[in-house]
């Protein structure tokens, strides 16, 4: 008799947990297509359209003029730190908001990853096959490279990204 594995009350809960995180994720996309970075970085952006100068910005933090050019040419560079953009967008009356926006949804991300690895692990089973003369054909690779995906899906993305670790050590 085959017995059925049980899914435990911590896995319901962890896989709810990841779907509220991959919600919150994928949400990023919504607004990243509709906010596009000034050509002069947003801090100057703003502060010209306040009409403030550099010097009374400066004042308001304690800082020369010139350290608010700096500043503004490290917002624009990307050598500026969070907390650098967030002292001067208080100054500035506005918030900081940072996010990071996945190219694609998340479940396609992992999907893409799941189909990779599986590929790799059967291309890499094949070679042994071919030479042990016991080769498959392109059906059946499709039919076992699907269910190797699905099997890494249900085992979750540590296992997904713990080959990408094994990789960088070879």
């Amino acid at each position: 008799m085959k017995r059925f594995k049980t899914i435990g009350p911590a896995f319901v809960v962890r896989s709810m947990v990841q779907e509220q995180y991959k919600v919150i994720a994928n949400s990023a996309q919504k607004v990243a297509g509709l906010i596009t970075i000034p050509s002069e970085g947003w801090v100057r952006t703003i502060r010209k359209a306040l009409d403030m100068s550099g010097a009374q910005l400066g004042k308001r933090l304690n800082l020369s003029r010139n350290r608010i050019s700096v500043l503004e040419k490290r917002e624009k560079t990307g050598d500026i730190t969070l907390n650098q953009l967030r002292d001067l967008a208080e100054q500035l009356d506005c918030k900081l908001t940072y996010a990071l926006v996945p190219k694609e949804r998340i479940n396609i991300i992992l999907d893409k990853r799941a189909e990779y690895l599986a590929t790799k692990q059967l291309n890499s089973n094949s070679q042994n096959m071919f030479l042990e003369a016991q080769s498959i054909d392109e059906e059946q690779k499709k039919f076992l490279i699907q269910e190797q995906k699905i099997a890494l899906l249900r085992a979750g993305g540590r296992e997904l990204w713990k080959q990408q670790i094994e990789e960088t050590k070879n």
